[in-house]
């Protein structure tokens, strides 16, 4: 029971990392803001910003 218990933790904590809700809450406790619509859409725009701002080629 232990271990089907540590797989759903395991599934449910990278789902989470993998649609930014880890990130997101690491970036709401770094900067100290509340969670909002509007801050959820300053860090995503950020967030896509950086990753392609700098588009590679090929």
């Amino acid at each position: 029971m232990k271990l089907v218990r540590r797989l759903v933790q395991l599934a449910v904590f990278l789902a989470r990392e993998l649609a930014d809700e880890g990130g997101y809450r690491r970036y709401l406790q770094q900067s100290g803001a509340v969670h909002s619509g509007e801050t959820w859409r300053t860090y995503i725009d950020g967030r896509h910003r950086r990753k392609f701002q700098n588009p590679k080629c090929c």
